[in-house]
């Protein structure tokens, strides 16, 4: 079985479907944690559960997937894979595959999670979680004209069903301006990673994105004085977390470094930044999480736009990149995925850039130990993301509120 569809560079991707695959979660369903199966539309269903349905190998196929979510739920991605290998070898059930794209996601495998989220919503068209699945990873990576008309499709075959018109809800949340949501319980709905790691309370607020640095030992994250007293922790798009104490803040730029108790994998991403400064017009990627409260595990969206001037007397630079009214903080690169800045907000919450330059008197020794590199080519939009899945992170506080 063979599915195309458009990567995000407007190219077109052949893939074959095997089990290697990748990994989200959605929140409304309870294929990690729950161990129930996929939902089935009351008139169809896809062949792989109707042959399994009967099949004396189901207990060991249910057996296989109890144990890939315990490995989930540790954090071991890798044995995950393993044991969904081996229940996909049993069935072609949609239940196995949403929970591959789980464990491959969880890995930091974007790429492939993304090609494999086509397959799954194409050859499961009656299972609504693959296609929200699909259709959330699509809109974070820049493609939500595509994603909003799979759903469309989606609804023409099965209308009014409820998980595609939730998704559908959703879906202006990831574009430029969207407005904040102002209750932490509205991001319960959107699909994302599991919370790993360190135990982060339910009271906690996410108050900005920021970027690892040092391995995943340190973090730049956006910062208010008044946070200086409250408990902190970073998540990266993983979902792995870790408590957090203030090494140094920035107050002229409105950051902080953050010391982390437990550094965070960058999975196979090795930040570089740029040699210098970027030059106004230069094309800009920008990662944010989503304008929400909530601590929930998620994951970022990707935005794209131009720089502009840079301000000798502020050091700030014109970000020229219309985000989400999220909190500020999120790293900024160039086509070639090397880093060149942090996103601030100036005093009438525009989005700016803290260019490099700036950031290199602020860090000190810190910014030397980024390697620079001096050219690079392009990157796919799909790269540049997977790269920066477990290098963008959430700031999560608890307590003394700004």
């Amino acid at each position: 079985m063979k599915n195309s569809r458009p990567t995000l560079d407007g190219k077109r991707a052949v893939s074959s479907w095997k089990p290697k695959v990748a990994g989200l979660f959605f929140s409304l369903a309870t294929f990690v944690c729950g161990g129930t199966q996929a939902h089935q539309h009351p008139h169809q269903h896809s062949q792989g559960q109707q042959g399994h349905a009967q099949s004396p190998s189901e207990p060991e196929r249910q057996a296989l997937l109890q144990a890939a979510r315990k490995a989930l739920a540790a954090g071991d991605s890798d044995t995950a894979q393993r044991r969904l290998d081996a229940a996909a070898m049993i069935s072609h059930s949609a239940d196995t595959e949403l929970l591959l794209l789980q464990a491959q996601m969880q890995a930091g495998d974007y790429r492939s999670a993304l090609m494999f989220a086509s397959h799954t919503a194409g050859a499961h068209i009656h299972e609504p979680e693959a296609l929200a699945l699909y259709a959330w990873m699509l809109a974070l990576g820049e493609q939500r004209a595509e994603a909003k008309r799979m759903l469309e499709a989606g609804l023409k075959r099965l209308p009014l069903e409820p998980t595609l018109l939730a998704m559908q809800r959703q879906l202006p949340l990831a574009e430029p301006a969207a407005a904040a949501e102002p209750a932490p319980q509205a991001a319960a709905i959107r699909p994302g990673p599991l919370a790993i790691g360190a135990p982060v309370p339910a009271h906690a607020q996410a108050l900005g994105s920021g970027l690892l640095l040092d391995a995943g030992r340190l973090a730049l994250v956006p910062w208010q004085p008044s946070q200086a007293d409250a408990q902190l922790w970073v998540r990266n798009g993983l979902g792995q977390a870790s408590a957090a104490r203030l090494v140094q803040s920035f107050d002229a730029l409105g950051l902080a470094l953050l010391s982390l108790d437990a550094p965070l994998p960058t999975a196979h991403s090795a930040l570089t930044r740029a040699p210098r400064d970027a030059f106004a017009g230069s094309p800009a990627t920008a990662f944010a999480y989503l304008a929400t409260p909530s601590a929930q595990a998620a994951w970022p969206a990707m935005h794209r736009g131009f720089l502009g001037r840079l301000s000798a007397a502020s050091q700030q630079q014109a970000l020229g990149v219309e985000l989400p009214l999220a909190p500020r903080g999120g790293p900024v690169f160039d086509q070639a995925g090397r880093w060149i800045g942090i996103t601030l907000a100036d005093q009438n919450g525009e989005p700016k850039l803290a260019p490099l330059s700036a950031l290199q008197v602020a860090l000190g020794r810190s910014f030397d130990k980024i390697p620079a590199q001096q050219q690079g080519q392009p990157m796919a939009l799909d790269q540049q993301y997977e790269q920066a899945l477990p290098l963008t992170v959430q700031l999560l506080v608890a307590g003394k509120q700004p």
